[in-house]
C-alpha cells in the first residue's frame, strides 16, 4: 500500500535536509540481528530536535498521519510505543530473521528512499507457515504483525542503500 502522501512529503523534505547527518547506529557485539560488522547501518532520528525539522512535532505529525491507517487494519485504538527515525542500510546488509520485542504488536515500514541495483525483499512468515516476499519502492507502507510474525531481510542488500 502507498504510505499517506503527506507523511512520506513530510519524510523526504526530513530526509533530504537531513541524509548528511546520518549517525552510525551502535549495535552491541553481540547483536546478530544486523551484520553491522559489515555493512554498518545508520539512523536519521526523527526525534532529534537538532536536525532540521526534526523532534516531537514532527513525530507527532507522522503519527497522526499513519495512526488512522494503522487503527483500521488492526481495529483498534492504538497509542504509539516507537518511532526510530529513517534507517538506512548499506551494500551487503542482511537483517536476520527474527520477531520484535514487546510493545511492538503492530509495525509500519515506510520506504522513503533507496538505492538499488536489486529489489530488497521483507520477508514475513505468515500464520501459515510460508514466507512471503514483500518489495517496496519509495512511498510504499508495509503494516505486519512483528511480535507474533518472523520478519527480515534474509539477502544481501545490493546497491548503496
Amino acid at each position: 500500500m502507498s504510505a499517506p502522501k503527506e507523511v512520506f512529503d513530510m519524510l523526504t523534505d526530513y530526509w533530504k535536509k537531513n541524509r548528511d547527518k546520518r549517525e552510525q547506529e551502535n549495535w552491541p557485539k553481540s547483536n546478530t540481528y544486523v551484520n553491522h560488522w559489515k555493512s554498518p547501518t545508520y539512523m536519521v532520528n526523527v526525534e532529534k530536535g537538532t536536525l532540521r525539522g526534526g523532534g516531537q512535532n514532527l513525530k507527532r505529525k507522522i503519527w497522526n498521519g499513519v495512526k488512522p491507517v494503522l487503527e483500521e487494519w488492526t481495529g483498534m485504538e492504538l497509542e504509539p510505543s516507537s518511532m526510530y527515525g529513517i534507517r538506512q542500510y548499506t551494500e551487503g546488509a542482511v537483517l536476520s530473521p527474527h520477531a520484535d520485542r514487546n510493545p511492538l504488536i503492530s509495525s509500519c515500514i515506510i520506504n522513503v528512499a533507496q538505492d538499488v541495483d536489486e529489489d530488497w525483499p521483507l520477508e514475513v512468515f505468515g500464520r501459515d507457515g510460508l514466507a512471503y516476499n514483500v518489495t517496496m519502492k519509495p512511498g510504499d507502507m508495509v503494516l505486519y504483525e512483528s511480535h507474533s510474525l518472523i520478519h527480515g531481510r534474509p539477502f544481501s542488500l545490493k546497491g548503496r542503500y
